[in-house]
């Protein structure tokens, strides 16, 4: 998805989102006709994919929302929000599927694997196919890449499914659906609470984890007419939209060589950082020096 227009993103998220819901629906009417609890959590994990689809699509719109007197950030905190709701959600889900799947441990139930293993087939070939339209183009940003992963760890636990379904049907053993069931249970387990753990520190502003603050503020010292870099903070507003503020002292003349290094930095965190917002407060000693000088010399 790297150099798509964001009509293009909403498109194909549109897309998948049509897809994700139609396979949830599939497998979770089919976990009940068949008695299959892995197909149960399968459609569980199948959610957490279009929860995904829904907050890369909407982050995408709301990025085109301009910002308003109230929010003038703009809307992008909404995706946060949604974010945590969705992952205590699916935690309380989770946990609700895991009791089953120990339950059904010490008492196996029969299942007709043979329609278990055709709806399972057909979910695996579903994210198959999302996988497929979304590999190479994941890194378009953090939302795109989360979707991503989503979509690929589904895939993953679909393959699990489509063997117990397999292996039921050759062994008659029952036992292999709640197994199945608890895998994948662990695996929205483990994503929700990533979900969660991300959401909160981008709402308590901690710096992105993918960033080195120590380099950048090296990154910052190294342009020509900066001398030293303070007090530099960057947090996140969205999960792909970085802010920053930052003291810098610099070794210039005028205002115009002040405003040219600081177009430099601007240039420099936003290539090579992805930061769209920054707040430099500059002071400049030889600027001081020559307006003492100039003082001085009038008297």
């Amino acid at each position: 998805m790297v150099g798509d227009t964001r009509e293009t993103l909403q498109r194909r998220f549109r897309l998948f989102i049509a897809i994700s819901a139609s396979v949830l629906v599939m497998e979770a009417a089919g976990g009940l006709l068949t008695n299959s609890l892995a197909l149960l959590s399968d459609s569980v994990h199948v959610l957490t994919d279009l929860l995904a689809f829904i907050l890369a699509y909407f982050s995408v719109r709301l990025a085109r929302r301009g910002p308003t007197e109230q929010f003038t950030f703009g809307f992008y905190r909404a995706e946060i929000l949604a974010a945590v709701a969705n992952g205590m959600i699916l935690i309380f889900v989770t946990l609700y599927l895991a009791y089953q799947a120990y339950a059904r441990f010490l008492s196996p139930q029969p299942i007709d694997a043979g329609e278990m293993l055709v709806i399972s087939s057909v979910g695996l070939l579903a994210n198959a196919y999302m996988v497929t339209r979304m590999r190479g183009q994941k890194t378009h940003n953090l939302n795109v890449r989360g979707a991503y992963l989503h979509v690929l760890s589904d895939a993953i636990s679909s393959v699990g499914v489509v063997g117990a379904g397999a292996l039921i049907l050759v062994t008659g053993n029952y036992i292999f659906d709640p197994l199945v069931s608890a895998v994948v249970s662990i695996f929205i387990l483990v994503s929700s609470v990533r979900l969660i753990r991300r959401s909160a520190y981008i709402l308590m502003e901690a710096s992105p984890e993918n960033l080195d603050l120590k380099r950048l503020s090296d990154d910052i010292k190294s342009i020509p007419g900066v001398r030293e870099v303070h007090d530099v903070h960057v947090w996140s507003i969205s999960s792909d939209v970085y802010a920053l503020s930052s003291h810098i002292l610099l070794d210039t003349r005028s205002v115009d060589e002040i405003n040219a290094v600081i177009a430099r930095i601007n240039e420099m965190l936003k290539t090579k950082y992805g930061i769209t917002h920054s707040v430099i407060q500059s002071e400049c000693e030889r600027c001081a020096d020559l307006q003492a000088g100039q003082k001085d010399g009038s008297h």
